[in-house]
């Protein structure tokens, strides 16, 4: 495609509405970390932006076909950097996520593997013929997607693990897997509960409880719920002002530049901003299912939906967390929270639907 003629048919609003996103996390970090040790942290956000702007932008003008065509070899790479992680990587919070030579973190290659695991779906389904989903197709895919999510939980990070969740459903549905599947996987789901219950740690299992039980172990386990709560509760209609945040700046509310972001900008702009801001989400969700209808094969369409159900998934689960009603495992909010390798990866999954979008007129 022309040069000048992509960027006409570029996806400007949806590309706009994420801008927006990454302007609000970068300004919500640096509130969450206004006055303490990791003062002026937004300004590696800002470098991360960059870095995964460019990263689009090659993703953006090479055709989604190309890509899918080396599919599996960028899926295998980013297997093996998680295999090199077990290694060599670099512990943070009790998880060896971060891939690093030395003292030098390059990134968690767990992040990556989610796009990539959208891309080798979307590939298999596309390639394969119409019908439901056999037994064979489903070891197939259980096989794609399930080395990332075998490698991460060993790491363990059972947090990042979790986010493939959303993937796999909506790849098994767009496949058309048949409902006695399903309910068989969800059967087997539960009469594994009282197996693997006594092979959890005992923080996770408080976390658990926690959720059924909010004021249970309130200065401990429950104490991160707990102030998320009391934060977004404090932020009212309009909230309190950037930079004037009581739980944020007091340092009350932990992780608050990570997974707890949320609940900064909420006690900051009230019930208002999250309104807002997840009307910012619902918009570009929206924009990637208006680019699965107008794509022009099943590759564009299929990819557009699950790296939409991956963005969906996550934002639900870290929402989720932040009120409260799921245990605390670490999800990152996608474009708002601080991370190098997720704004990058999530930035880069926004490329590949807007590849597809403005390539639906093209033979």
């Amino acid at each position: 495609m022309h040069r000048s003629r992509l960027l006409d048919s570029l996806d400007w609003p949806t590309l706009a509405a994420t801008g927006v996103l990454v302007a609000i996390g970068i300004f919500s970090i640096a509130s969450a970390t206004a006055g303490n040790w990791q003062a002026g942290i937004w300004r590696s956000q800002v470098v991360y932006l960059g870095l995964a702007l460019v990263a689009a932008t090659v993703i953006v003008l090479i055709d989604y076909r190309v890509w899918a065509e080396i599919s599996l070899l960028l899926h295998g790479v980013v297997m093996l950097a998680l295999v090199a992680v077990l290694f060599i990587g670099h512990e943070v919070g009790g998880n060896r996520s971060w891939l690093a030579i030395g003292s030098i973190r390059l990134g968690q290659p767990s992040e990556m593997a989610k796009l990539t695991t959208c891309l080798v779906l979307a590939v298999y389904l596309a390639r394969r013929v119409r019908g439901t989903l056999g037994l064979r197709q489903l070891i197939e895919m259980g096989v794609l997607a399930g080395a990332p999510v075998a490698l991460i939980s060993i790491q363990p990070d059972m947090g990042t693990a979790v986010t493939f969740v959303p993937i796999v459903l909506a790849a098994l549905i767009i496949g058309g897997v048949r409902w006695k599947w399903i309910l068989v996987a969800l059967l087997i789901a539960l009469l594994l509960i009282p197996v693997a219950w006594p092979e959890l740690k005992d923080y996770q299992k408080e976390r658990i409880l926690s959720v059924f039980d909010p004021d249970r172990d309130p200065s401990g386990v429950g104490y991160q719920s707990r102030q998320s709560r009391i934060a977004i509760g404090s932020g009212g209609i309009t909230g309190k002002g950037l930079f004037k945040g009581t739980q944020n700046q007091l340092n009350f509310l932990p992780a608050q530049h990570t997974d707890f972001v949320m609940a900064v900008f909420a006690e900051e702009f009230g019930f208002a901003g999250v309104l807002t801001i997840l009307g910012l989400f619902y918009y570009v969700f929206r924009r990637g299912m208006a680019a699965a209808r107008s794509a022009q094969d099943r590759l564009g369409t299929y990819l557009c939906l699950l790296i939409g159900a991956w963005l969906a998934g996550q934002m639900a689960i870290n929402v989720g967390v932040v009120l409260g009603r799921f245990p605390t495992i670490g999800v990152p909010l996608p474009f708002v929270s601080y991370g190098g390798s997720a704004l990058i990866a999530a930035v880069c999954g926004i490329g590949l639907i807007v590849n597809v979008r403005s390539r639906r007129f093209v033979n």
